[in-house]
Protein backbone atom coordinates (compact mmCIF):
# COMPACT_ATOMS: atom_id res chain seq x y z
CA UNK A 1 0.00 0.00 0.00
CA UNK A 2 1.32 3.43 -1.05
CA UNK A 3 -0.13 6.68 0.29
CA UNK A 4 1.40 9.53 -2.14
CA UNK A 5 2.02 13.31 -0.44
CA UNK A 6 2.89 16.30 -1.89
CA UNK A 7 6.00 16.81 0.58
CA UNK A 8 9.56 15.74 0.02
CA UNK A 9 10.10 13.04 2.80
CA UNK A 10 13.42 11.93 1.30
CA UNK A 11 15.26 12.65 3.80
CA UNK A 12 12.64 10.04 5.82
CA UNK A 13 14.22 6.13 6.41
CA UNK A 14 10.59 5.24 5.23
CA UNK A 15 10.59 6.78 2.30
CA UNK A 16 10.10 5.39 -1.06
CA UNK A 17 10.76 7.59 -3.76
CA UNK A 18 10.44 11.50 -4.28
CA UNK A 19 7.31 12.21 -2.65
CA UNK A 20 6.29 8.95 -1.69
CA UNK A 21 6.33 7.38 1.51
CA UNK A 22 5.36 3.59 1.89
CA UNK A 23 3.67 2.15 4.81
CA UNK A 24 4.45 -1.90 4.64
CA UNK A 25 1.91 -3.78 5.74
CA UNK A 26 2.66 -4.75 9.74
CA UNK A 27 3.77 -7.85 11.32
CA UNK A 28 1.75 -8.37 14.41
CA UNK A 29 3.69 -11.27 15.92
CA UNK A 30 6.33 -9.14 15.50
CA UNK A 31 4.86 -5.91 17.37
CA UNK A 32 3.78 -8.55 19.99
CA UNK A 33 6.91 -9.66 20.91
CA UNK A 34 8.15 -6.29 21.12
CA UNK A 35 5.46 -5.12 23.42
CA UNK A 36 5.85 -8.25 25.79
CA UNK A 37 9.87 -7.41 26.08
CA UNK A 38 8.73 -3.45 26.74
CA UNK A 39 6.05 -4.90 29.27
CA UNK A 40 8.75 -6.87 31.35
CA UNK A 41 11.11 -3.96 31.16
CA UNK A 42 8.52 -1.38 32.80
CA UNK A 43 7.87 -4.46 35.46
CA UNK A 44 11.39 -4.67 36.01
CA UNK A 45 11.78 -1.02 36.62
CA UNK A 46 8.85 -1.04 38.33
CA UNK A 47 9.63 -3.70 40.77
CA UNK A 48 13.09 -1.89 41.71
CA UNK A 49 11.78 1.29 41.77
CA UNK A 50 9.00 -0.31 44.52
CA UNK A 51 12.31 -1.94 46.32
CA UNK A 52 13.87 0.87 46.59
CA UNK A 53 11.28 2.66 47.90
CA UNK A 54 10.54 0.23 50.39
CA UNK A 55 14.25 0.47 51.59
CA UNK A 56 13.85 3.98 52.22
CA UNK A 57 11.00 3.45 54.16
CA UNK A 58 12.51 0.76 55.83
CA UNK A 59 15.58 2.57 57.07
CA UNK A 60 13.56 5.86 57.97
CA UNK A 61 11.18 3.63 60.41
CA UNK A 62 13.97 1.83 61.40
CA UNK A 63 15.53 5.35 62.37
CA UNK A 64 12.59 6.63 63.84
CA UNK A 65 11.80 3.89 66.09
CA UNK A 66 15.61 3.91 67.42
CA UNK A 67 15.09 7.92 68.21
CA UNK A 68 12.00 7.02 69.71
CA UNK A 69 13.47 4.16 72.15
CA UNK A 70 16.24 6.97 73.26
CA UNK A 71 12.72 9.07 74.08
CA UNK A 72 11.01 5.74 75.99
CA UNK A 73 14.82 5.05 77.85
CA UNK A 74 14.39 8.73 79.38
CA UNK A 75 11.43 8.13 80.39
CA UNK A 76 12.05 4.51 82.01
CA UNK A 77 15.25 6.34 83.41
CA UNK A 78 13.09 8.88 85.42
CA UNK A 79 10.24 5.95 86.24
CA UNK A 80 13.65 4.32 87.64
CA UNK A 81 14.66 7.21 89.51
CA UNK A 82 11.23 7.95 91.09
CA UNK A 83 10.90 4.40 92.39
CA UNK A 84 14.59 4.34 93.60
CA UNK A 85 13.78 7.63 95.64
CA UNK A 86 10.31 6.32 97.07
CA UNK A 87 12.27 2.92 97.51
CA UNK A 88 14.58 4.81 99.37
CA UNK A 89 12.67 6.76 101.71
CA UNK A 90 10.18 3.50 102.68
CA UNK A 91 13.16 1.03 103.29
CA UNK A 92 16.74 1.80 101.89
CA UNK A 93 17.44 5.06 104.03
CA UNK A 94 17.07 2.53 106.91
CA UNK A 95 20.45 1.80 108.62
CA UNK A 96 21.46 0.26 111.87
CA UNK A 97 24.76 1.56 111.71
CA UNK A 98 24.11 5.81 111.75
CA UNK A 99 20.66 7.01 112.84
CA UNK A 100 18.74 9.05 110.07
CA UNK A 101 19.29 12.84 110.57
CA UNK A 102 16.41 15.42 110.87
CA UNK A 103 16.98 16.86 107.15
CA UNK A 104 16.57 13.17 106.05
CA UNK A 105 13.21 13.04 107.91
CA UNK A 106 11.83 15.32 106.62
CA UNK A 107 12.94 14.70 102.81
CA UNK A 108 11.06 11.44 103.43
CA UNK A 109 7.98 12.54 104.67
CA UNK A 110 7.43 15.24 102.21
CA UNK A 111 8.42 12.89 99.09
CA UNK A 112 5.75 10.50 100.48
CA UNK A 113 3.08 13.18 101.29
CA UNK A 114 3.56 14.45 97.56
CA UNK A 115 2.34 11.41 96.19
CA UNK A 116 -1.31 11.27 97.83
CA UNK A 117 -1.12 15.69 97.80
CA UNK A 118 -1.15 16.12 94.28
CA UNK A 119 -3.34 18.45 93.42
CA UNK A 120 -4.68 19.64 97.06
CA UNK A 121 -3.38 22.90 96.10
CA UNK A 122 -5.88 23.91 93.15
CA UNK A 123 -9.13 23.31 94.49
CA UNK A 124 -10.37 24.18 98.03
CA UNK A 125 -12.46 21.18 97.89
CA UNK A 126 -10.14 18.61 96.21
CA UNK A 127 -10.40 14.98 97.95
CA UNK A 128 -7.08 13.10 98.98
CA UNK A 129 -7.34 9.20 99.40
CA UNK A 130 -8.20 8.46 102.55
CA UNK A 131 -5.70 7.53 105.12
CA UNK A 132 -6.12 3.68 105.26
CA UNK A 133 -5.15 4.28 101.56
CA UNK A 134 -1.91 6.57 102.15
CA UNK A 135 0.21 3.60 102.65
CA UNK A 136 -0.53 2.18 99.25
CA UNK A 137 0.51 5.41 97.23
CA UNK A 138 3.65 5.62 99.53
CA UNK A 139 4.29 2.04 98.63
CA UNK A 140 6.91 1.57 95.20
CA UNK A 141 4.97 -1.53 94.75
CA UNK A 142 1.65 -0.17 94.77
CA UNK A 143 0.19 -2.53 96.84
CA UNK A 144 -3.90 -2.84 97.89
CA UNK A 145 -4.03 -0.65 100.51
CA UNK A 146 -6.26 -2.70 102.32
CA UNK A 147 -4.05 -5.80 102.13
CA UNK A 148 -1.38 -3.63 103.37
CA UNK A 149 -3.28 -2.14 106.33
CA UNK A 150 -3.53 -5.63 107.57
CA UNK A 151 -0.01 -6.07 107.87
CA UNK A 152 0.60 -2.46 109.03
CA UNK A 153 -1.80 -3.35 112.18
CA UNK A 154 0.72 -5.66 112.83
CA UNK A 155 3.19 -3.54 112.57
CA UNK A 156 1.97 -1.10 115.13
CA UNK A 157 1.50 -4.22 117.53
CA UNK A 158 4.87 -5.62 116.99
CA UNK A 159 6.92 -2.01 118.14
CA UNK A 160 10.08 -3.09 116.60
CA UNK A 161 11.66 -0.21 116.28
CA UNK A 162 11.62 -0.39 112.31
CA UNK A 163 10.06 1.53 109.46
CA UNK A 164 7.08 -0.07 108.66
CA UNK A 165 8.07 -1.43 104.53
CA UNK A 166 11.54 -2.01 106.20
CA UNK A 167 10.21 -4.15 108.72
CA UNK A 168 7.29 -6.08 105.97
CA UNK A 169 9.88 -6.54 103.40
CA UNK A 170 13.47 -7.07 104.68
CA UNK A 171 13.08 -6.67 108.40
CA UNK A 172 11.26 -8.58 111.63
CA UNK A 173 8.29 -8.89 109.47
CA UNK A 174 9.72 -10.63 106.53
CA UNK A 175 8.45 -13.90 107.49
CA UNK A 176 4.80 -12.76 108.92
CA UNK A 177 2.07 -14.35 106.68
CA UNK A 178 -1.32 -13.49 107.92
CA UNK A 179 -4.58 -15.99 107.59
CA UNK A 180 -6.87 -13.47 106.31
CA UNK A 181 -4.61 -12.06 103.88
CA UNK A 182 -1.42 -14.27 102.73
CA UNK A 183 1.93 -12.92 101.50
CA UNK A 184 0.90 -14.66 97.63
CA UNK A 185 -2.52 -12.38 97.65
CA UNK A 186 -0.67 -9.21 98.87
CA UNK A 187 2.45 -9.42 95.98
CA UNK A 188 -1.09 -10.63 93.68
CA UNK A 189 -2.69 -7.68 94.22
CA UNK A 190 -1.02 -4.61 93.31
CA UNK A 191 -2.92 -1.45 92.24
CA UNK A 192 -2.27 -0.03 88.55
CA UNK A 193 -1.66 3.51 88.53
CA UNK A 194 -1.72 5.43 85.22
CA UNK A 195 0.86 7.81 83.98
CA UNK A 196 0.01 10.97 82.34
CA UNK A 197 -0.67 9.80 78.73
CA UNK A 198 -1.93 6.20 79.86
CA UNK A 199 -5.30 8.49 81.50
CA UNK A 200 -5.58 10.15 78.00
CA UNK A 201 -7.22 6.33 76.96
CA UNK A 202 -9.69 6.74 80.03
CA UNK A 203 -10.70 10.62 79.47
CA UNK A 204 -14.49 11.27 78.40
CA UNK A 205 -15.94 14.57 77.92
CA UNK A 206 -19.64 15.78 77.84
CA UNK A 207 -20.95 16.67 74.22
CA UNK A 208 -24.44 17.92 73.89
CA UNK A 209 -25.51 16.10 77.32
CA UNK A 210 -23.83 12.49 76.34
CA UNK A 211 -20.71 11.09 77.78
CA UNK A 212 -18.28 10.63 74.52
CA UNK A 213 -14.86 9.39 74.86
CA UNK A 214 -12.47 12.00 74.07
CA UNK A 215 -10.55 9.97 71.59
CA UNK A 216 -12.65 7.71 69.74
CA UNK A 217 -15.62 10.11 69.79
CA UNK A 218 -18.09 6.61 71.05
CA UNK A 219 -20.46 6.71 73.56
CA UNK A 220 -19.59 5.36 77.26
CA UNK A 221 -21.56 2.17 77.60
CA UNK A 222 -21.49 0.14 80.55
CA UNK A 223 -24.48 -1.54 80.64
CA UNK A 224 -22.60 -5.12 78.78
CA UNK A 225 -20.34 -7.53 80.25
CA UNK A 226 -21.27 -9.88 83.57
CA UNK A 227 -23.75 -9.27 86.13
CA UNK A 228 -21.63 -7.35 88.78
CA UNK A 229 -18.97 -5.71 87.13
CA UNK A 230 -18.62 -1.98 87.77
CA UNK A 231 -17.76 1.47 86.04
CA UNK A 232 -15.94 3.93 88.09
CA UNK A 233 -15.09 7.16 87.62
CA UNK A 234 -12.99 10.27 89.15
CA UNK A 235 -13.00 14.10 88.32
CA UNK A 236 -9.88 15.63 88.71
CA UNK A 237 -9.22 18.99 89.99
CA UNK A 238 -8.95 20.31 86.63
CA UNK A 239 -12.56 18.91 85.71
CA UNK A 240 -11.64 16.24 84.02
CA UNK A 241 -13.99 13.11 83.96
CA UNK A 242 -11.71 9.53 83.86
CA UNK A 243 -13.82 5.92 83.83
CA UNK A 244 -12.96 2.82 83.17
CA UNK A 245 -13.67 -0.82 84.54
CA UNK A 246 -12.97 -1.77 88.02
CA UNK A 247 -10.72 -4.78 88.96
CA UNK A 248 -10.88 -5.55 92.44
CA UNK A 249 -7.36 -5.36 93.45
CA UNK A 250 -5.55 -4.28 90.12
CA UNK A 251 -7.70 -0.85 88.91
CA UNK A 252 -9.23 1.19 91.41
CA UNK A 253 -10.18 4.86 91.77
CA UNK A 254 -7.01 5.75 93.15
CA UNK A 255 -5.30 3.93 89.54
CA UNK A 256 -6.61 7.05 87.72
CA UNK A 257 -4.81 10.09 88.83
CA UNK A 258 -2.06 7.74 90.64
CA UNK A 259 -3.41 8.55 94.15
CA UNK A 260 -3.87 12.36 93.32
CA UNK A 261 -6.17 14.38 94.36
CA UNK A 262 -9.91 14.51 92.97
CA UNK A 263 -13.15 16.36 93.14
CA UNK A 264 -15.62 13.73 93.14
CA UNK A 265 -15.51 9.93 92.56
CA UNK A 266 -17.99 6.94 92.14
CA UNK A 267 -19.29 4.69 90.24
CA UNK A 268 -21.41 5.08 87.61
CA UNK A 269 -24.80 3.39 85.23
CA UNK A 270 -24.33 4.72 81.59
CA UNK A 271 -26.16 3.09 78.55
CA UNK A 272 -24.92 4.04 75.21
CA UNK A 273 -23.56 7.71 76.72
CA UNK A 274 -26.78 8.67 78.46
CA UNK A 275 -26.40 8.77 82.03
CA UNK A 276 -28.63 6.34 84.13
CA UNK A 277 -27.25 6.59 87.89
CA UNK A 278 -24.43 8.06 89.73
CA UNK A 279 -23.52 6.65 93.09
CA UNK A 280 -21.20 8.33 95.00
CA UNK A 281 -18.90 5.36 96.64
CA UNK A 282 -15.44 4.97 96.53
CA UNK A 283 -13.24 3.59 99.10
CA UNK A 284 -10.36 4.77 98.34
CA UNK A 285 -11.81 8.57 98.21
CA UNK A 286 -14.59 8.38 100.83
CA UNK A 287 -16.16 11.27 98.76
CA UNK A 288 -18.95 13.79 100.59
CA UNK A 289 -22.19 15.00 99.79
CA UNK A 290 -19.94 18.19 98.95
CA UNK A 291 -17.73 16.49 96.66
CA UNK A 292 -21.37 14.71 95.27
CA UNK A 293 -22.60 17.71 94.62
CA UNK A 294 -20.06 19.06 92.70
CA UNK A 295 -19.96 16.56 90.97
CA UNK A 296 -23.55 17.22 89.75
CA UNK A 297 -23.12 20.80 89.11
CA UNK A 298 -20.77 19.80 86.67
CA UNK A 299 -23.03 17.66 84.73
CA UNK A 300 -25.50 20.39 84.63
CA UNK A 301 -23.14 22.69 83.08
CA UNK A 302 -22.62 20.63 80.57
CA UNK A 303 -26.06 20.41 79.69
CA UNK A 304 -26.84 16.71 81.22
CA UNK A 305 -30.27 15.75 82.09
CA UNK A 306 -30.57 14.35 85.64
CA UNK A 307 -34.06 15.01 85.40
CA UNK A 308 -34.04 10.54 85.40
CA UNK A 309 -31.11 9.66 87.15
CA UNK A 310 -30.51 8.09 90.01
CA UNK A 311 -28.34 9.70 92.38
CA UNK A 312 -27.01 7.40 95.41
CA UNK A 313 -25.30 9.19 98.15
CA UNK A 314 -22.31 7.37 99.82
CA UNK A 315 -24.61 6.96 103.12
CA UNK A 316 -27.40 5.52 100.60
CA UNK A 317 -25.29 3.39 98.54
CA UNK A 318 -25.66 -0.66 99.39
CA UNK A 319 -22.36 -1.48 98.88
CA UNK A 320 -20.85 0.81 101.86
CA UNK A 321 -17.54 0.25 102.67
CA UNK A 322 -17.49 -1.41 105.97
CA UNK A 323 -19.57 -4.09 104.40
CA UNK A 324 -17.10 -4.33 101.76
CA UNK A 325 -14.10 -5.07 104.03
CA UNK A 326 -16.13 -7.59 105.27
CA UNK A 327 -17.37 -9.63 102.28
CA UNK A 328 -14.25 -9.21 100.61
CA UNK A 329 -11.45 -9.68 103.49
CA UNK A 330 -11.11 -12.88 103.76
CA UNK A 331 -11.82 -13.83 100.06
CA UNK A 332 -9.13 -15.94 98.02
CA UNK A 333 -7.02 -13.57 95.45
CA UNK A 334 -7.89 -14.01 92.05
CA UNK A 335 -5.22 -15.22 89.59
CA UNK A 336 -3.86 -12.18 87.94
CA UNK A 337 -3.26 -12.29 83.92
CA UNK A 338 -0.29 -10.65 81.97
CA UNK A 339 -0.70 -6.95 81.80
CA UNK A 340 -3.66 -5.78 79.48
CA UNK A 341 -2.45 -2.32 77.76
CA UNK A 342 -5.23 -1.81 75.95
CA UNK A 343 -8.43 0.43 77.21
CA UNK A 344 -11.22 -1.31 78.67
CA UNK A 345 -13.81 1.37 77.67
CA UNK A 346 -13.56 0.99 74.02
CA UNK A 347 -16.38 -1.51 73.58
CA UNK A 348 -19.62 -0.80 72.64
CA UNK A 349 -22.91 -2.60 71.47
CA UNK A 350 -24.33 -2.84 68.00
CA UNK A 351 -28.15 -2.67 67.49
CA UNK A 352 -28.08 -6.44 68.62
CA UNK A 353 -27.19 -5.36 71.86
CA UNK A 354 -23.87 -7.76 70.75
CA UNK A 355 -20.03 -6.63 72.20
CA UNK A 356 -18.11 -5.25 69.49
CA UNK A 357 -14.23 -3.83 70.16
CA UNK A 358 -13.49 -0.23 69.06
CA UNK A 359 -11.44 0.86 66.50
CA UNK A 360 -8.84 2.55 69.15
CA UNK A 361 -7.77 -1.00 70.29
CA UNK A 362 -7.62 -2.28 67.04
CA UNK A 363 -5.29 0.27 65.94
CA UNK A 364 -2.83 -0.17 69.02
CA UNK A 365 -2.73 -4.00 67.68
CA UNK A 366 -2.17 -3.28 64.20
CA UNK A 367 0.02 -0.78 64.17
CA UNK A 368 2.93 0.83 66.11
CA UNK A 369 2.15 3.84 68.13
CA UNK A 370 4.56 6.24 69.27
CA UNK A 371 3.30 7.18 72.71
CA UNK A 372 5.55 7.59 75.65
CA UNK A 373 3.39 6.75 78.60
CA UNK A 374 1.32 4.36 77.15
CA UNK A 375 1.93 0.82 78.99
CA UNK A 376 4.78 2.03 80.87
CA UNK A 377 3.82 1.38 84.55
CA UNK A 378 6.81 1.23 86.90
CA UNK A 379 9.87 -0.11 85.43
CA UNK A 380 9.90 -4.09 84.97
CA UNK A 381 13.69 -3.58 84.36
CA UNK A 382 15.96 -4.23 87.01
CA UNK A 383 18.14 -1.19 87.78
CA UNK A 384 21.34 -1.73 89.32
CA UNK A 385 21.82 0.72 92.21
CA UNK A 386 25.93 0.64 90.53
CA UNK A 387 24.39 1.67 86.78
CA UNK A 388 22.38 4.43 88.00
CA UNK A 389 24.85 5.88 90.59
CA UNK A 390 27.57 5.64 87.29
CA UNK A 391 25.22 7.77 84.93
CA UNK A 392 24.30 10.25 88.05
CA UNK A 393 27.81 10.88 88.04
CA UNK A 394 29.06 11.07 85.02
CA UNK A 395 26.16 13.67 84.22
CA UNK A 396 27.49 15.60 87.36
CA UNK A 397 29.74 18.42 85.01
CA UNK A 398 27.47 19.13 82.67
CA UNK A 399 24.71 19.54 86.14
CA UNK A 400 21.68 17.75 84.41
CA UNK A 401 20.19 14.31 83.50
CA UNK A 402 18.03 16.24 80.89
CA UNK A 403 18.33 14.65 77.10
CA UNK A 404 17.71 18.22 76.02
CA UNK A 405 20.86 19.41 78.06
CA UNK A 406 23.31 17.30 76.58
CA UNK A 407 23.28 17.73 72.93
CA UNK A 408 24.21 20.68 70.44
CA UNK A 409 21.17 20.11 68.48
CA UNK A 410 17.58 20.14 69.00
CA UNK A 411 16.91 16.59 70.69
CA UNK A 412 13.44 16.57 69.41
CA UNK A 413 14.48 16.29 65.74
CA UNK A 414 14.56 13.01 64.28
CA UNK A 415 18.49 13.47 62.45
CA UNK A 416 20.57 11.37 64.64
CA UNK A 417 21.31 12.87 68.07
CA UNK A 418 19.05 10.96 69.97
CA UNK A 419 20.05 7.74 68.49
CA UNK A 420 23.40 8.64 69.34
CA UNK A 421 22.48 8.93 73.13
CA UNK A 422 20.70 5.16 73.43
CA UNK A 423 24.61 4.37 74.99
CA UNK A 424 24.02 6.63 77.55
CA UNK A 425 21.55 4.74 79.88
CA UNK A 426 22.16 1.26 81.25
CA UNK A 427 21.43 -1.69 79.00
CA UNK A 428 18.20 -2.65 81.19
CA UNK A 429 16.47 0.58 79.94
CA UNK A 430 17.86 0.29 76.73
CA UNK A 431 16.42 -3.44 76.10
CA UNK A 432 13.17 -2.94 77.35
CA UNK A 433 13.25 0.92 75.48
CA UNK A 434 13.72 -1.40 72.18
CA UNK A 435 11.21 -4.18 73.38
CA UNK A 436 8.69 -1.40 73.92
CA UNK A 437 9.42 -0.08 70.14
CA UNK A 438 9.80 -3.36 68.58
CA UNK A 439 13.37 -3.50 67.46
CA UNK A 440 14.10 -5.96 70.00
CA UNK A 441 15.77 -9.48 68.69
CA UNK A 442 12.34 -11.45 69.85
CA UNK A 443 10.25 -9.01 67.88
CA UNK A 444 12.84 -9.23 64.80
CA UNK A 445 12.58 -13.11 64.82
CA UNK A 446 8.30 -12.86 64.75
CA UNK A 447 6.53 -11.51 62.05
CA UNK A 448 2.77 -10.02 61.98
CA UNK A 449 -0.25 -11.44 61.05
CA UNK A 450 -3.10 -9.85 59.05
CA UNK A 451 -4.95 -9.13 62.38
CA UNK A 452 -2.02 -7.54 64.08
CA UNK A 453 -0.59 -10.41 66.13
CA UNK A 454 2.71 -11.43 66.72
CA UNK A 455 3.32 -14.77 65.32
CA UNK A 456 6.20 -16.61 66.69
Amino acid sequence: MQVVSSFDFQSSPFSHGAGEILISPVDHRELSSHGDALEGACDDSTRLAAVKVQKVYRSYRTRRRLADSVVVAEELWWQAMDYARLNHSTISFFDYSRPETAVSRWNRVSLNASKVGKGLSIVDKAQKLAFQHWIEAIDPRHRYGHNLHKYYEEWCKADAGQPFFYWLDVGGGIDLDLNECPRSKLKQQCIRYLGPQEREEYEYVIIEGKIVHKLTGKFLHTMHGSEGTKWIFVMSTFKKLYAGLKKKGRFHHSSFLAGGATLAAGRVIVDNGVLKTISAYSGHYRPSDDSLDTFLGFLRENAVNLDNVEVHKASEDSDSYDDYVKSNGGSEPEPLKKEDTTFQAETETDENGNGTVGTLEEAKRSSYQRTLSGGLGSPKANVPQKSMLLRINSKKQSRSLQLGHQLSLKWSTGVGPRIGCAADYPVQLRTQALEFVNLSPKYRSSRLSPTGKLDV
